[in-house]
């Protein structure tokens, strides 16, 4: 019976590593720049699991952890990344992977990686008024709702006061 327990929790250990190695390496992923710093981050999680490695060499049940974080971690840096780089080019265009999104998303992506280089922000995804900045919500006003005051400074009325 301590065998089966063993073997279920090295199995949910080495799933969950890998969910955890997944997570972090998309995370690595999208903040590598370029080619270099991908390589950089894939050879960081090699030394990190070669360490993890001697680290738990005395712990059996742990044995499959830094392998399962290594294979996730290796996966999610080329899910964060995008762009397929080295070996995974070969294999993506060999089995003609991603055809028809290469020329899109490869373009929004560079258009984005530009951007970090260049220390500019990304563009904001939603509507703001000029000079805000996307800081502030946008304040938008339209003349329907403005009606000359006593003074005539045109500033907008409350809902019951236009009443009589």
């Amino acid at each position: 019976m301590g065998d089966t327990a063993f073997v279920i929790l090295f199995a949910l250990l080495f799933v969950f590593s890998v969910y955890i190695g997944f997570t972090i390496g998309e995370h690595w992923g999208e903040r590598a720049v370029d080619a270099r710093a991908y390589w950089l981050y894939n050879l960081a999680a090699i030394l990190i699991c070669v360490v993890l490695t001697a680290v738990l060499t005395l712990l059996p049940l742990l044995y499959a952890t830094p392998l399962g974080l290594l294979m996730g971690s290796i996966v999610g840096l080329k899910m964060g990344f995008g762009e397929s780089v080295g070996p995974w080019r070969l294999l993506d265009r060999f089995f003609n992977r991603n055809r028809g999104q290469r020329g899109v998303d490869a373009a929004r992506k560079a258009e984005v990686r530009r951007r970090r280089r260049a220390g500019e922000r990304e563009p904001d995804l939603i509507s703001v008024a000029p000079g805000q900045g996307g800081s502030a919500p946008a304040q938008h006003t339209s003349d329907a709702g403005r009606k000359q005051n006593d003074n005539g400074t045109g500033a907008r009325r409350g809902r019951r006061a236009g009443r009589k």
